[in-house]
């Protein structure tokens, strides 16, 4: 029985569980976390934040550039004002002639169509300048489109006065062979 006895604790002293503790200092994992590879994730992130800030801007700006390319602009020395352009002659003609020119690039002489276009132009306080006014017998002052002119008095000093031009101002009546500078209008769009 002995030999049977030194065979059973043999084996109870195999079976023993042997416990052990661990402890984790934060500094020395912390550490050693440190020690490995650094983790790139902040700067990853930050250069992907840029890359598409910087795309993002980018195509806004083409977005920007294609669209005032697709609108139409004024001739270059020509004005844009709500919707129209304007050019402003230097030399002088006669009405007829300042007319030519104006067709001649697409345009028409100034057709005054609303109150804010008759403010912006009766601001101008310089010389006169041909408009696309006449006086039609029996029809009174017509447009150079065809339209009246309706609520506005064109001075006139004489019957042979048929042309119109805006005068300091003011819209006035003159001979149409006249010479003077005249004012281009045509339509963005």
């Amino acid at each position: 029985m002995e030999g049977s006895r030194s065979e059973t604790s043999a084996a109870e002293a195999s079976e023993e569980i042997i416990y052990t503790s661990v402890k984790f200092s934060p500094l020395r994992a912390k550490a050693a976390q440190e020690k490995r590879a650094p983790c790139l994730w902040p700067a990853v992130v930050r250069g992907l934040a840029i890359g598409f800030g910087i795309l993002s801007i980018s195509l806004a700006i083409a977005l920007i550039w294609k669209m005032s390319d697709t609108h139409p602009r004024c001739p270059e020395q020509w004005v844009a004002y709500r919707g129209s352009c304007y050019s402003f002659s230097k030399e002088k003609k006669d009405w007829n002639s300042s007319q030519e020119s104006c067709w001649a690039k697409g345009a028409h002489l100034l057709v005054i169509s609303d109150a804010w276009e008759m403010d912006l132009f009766k601001s101008i306080q310089t010389e006169c300048f041909w408009i696309g006014l006449r006086n039609s017998p029996g029809s009174g002052w017509i447009w150079e489109d065809g339209s009246e002119l309706n609520g506005i008095k064109v001075l006139s000093n004489s019957p042979v006065q048929c042309c119109g031009v805006l005068m300091k101002g003011q819209l006035q009546a003159s001979s149409c062979e006249f010479s003077a500078a005249w004012i281009c209008e045509k339509s963005l769009r």
